[in-house]
């Protein structure tokens, strides 16, 4: 699966020297270079981040009415224990980020890559999930109930004990994740891709027998 990447004009970056005065309710980041903006344990209204490099931003604990990330790259950034009660992701490389116990609940993510990267016990319900890419990532007890996930690919994540139930699966590929304990219904099934070893698993948790 091809993913576009993001639009990045990067001979007009400008490197931001990030300062922050007085009480914040809104952050923008466009067409910037940043690094090191500690933002914990703030209430904000809107995060945008748009055709930008940054790096090392925490938003830990932090609470935002709308995340919006278009056409940027981020990376060694901690989202943990944040709630992001709208969230957009479009054309976005996020790496070597810190995701656990994240609230991203309905959030829309698309043409995206996100790689070793901390998700464990985020909560991706209801979200709107296509053409992505998670890659190398510790899932373990992610949420994804009721999700929607068309082409998305799980390769070498520990999906281990995560929630899929009632979720709706197109065209997703498990077959290089760890699925141990996932939890995932029959009516879930739409063109996912898992090795021998997971059809087993997966029969066997359907109450499917399997006799030679």
């Amino acid at each position: 699966m091809e993913i576009r990447k993001p639009i990045l004009k990067k001979e007009e970056l400008k490197k931001l020297v990030w300062e922050e005065t007085g009480d914040l309710s809104t952050v923008f980041f466009d067409v910037v270079k940043v690094d090191g903006a500690i933002l914990d344990g703030k209430n904000f209204d809107e995060v945008s981040i748009n055709g930008s490099v940054v790096e090392n931003l925490s938003l830990q604990s932090s609470q935002v009415e709308e995340m919006k990330v278009v056409d940027s790259i981020l990376s060694g950034c901690s989202f943990a224990g944040a709630t992001f009660k709208q969230t957009f992701f479009e054309r976005a490389r996020i790496g070597q980020s810190r995701f656990q116990g994240t609230q991203l609940a309905q959030c829309v993510i698309r043409e995206t890559v996100i790689e070793k990267s901390k998700c464990g016990d985020v909560s991706f319900r209801f979200a709107h999930i296509k053409n992505t890419v998670f890659l190398d990532c510790d899932m373990k007890g992610a949420d994804l109930m009721g999700a929607e996930l068309e082409n998305v690919i799980f390769r070498g994540c520990d999906l281990r004990n995560s929630q899929f139930s009632q979720a709706k699966l197109k065209n997703v590929n498990f077959k290089d994740a760890n699925i141990d304990g996932i939890a995932i219904g029959k009516d879930s099934f739409g063109n996912i891709t898992v090795n021998t070893g997971q059809a087993i698993y997966l029969a066997s948790t359907l109450g499917l027998n399997i006799e030679d």
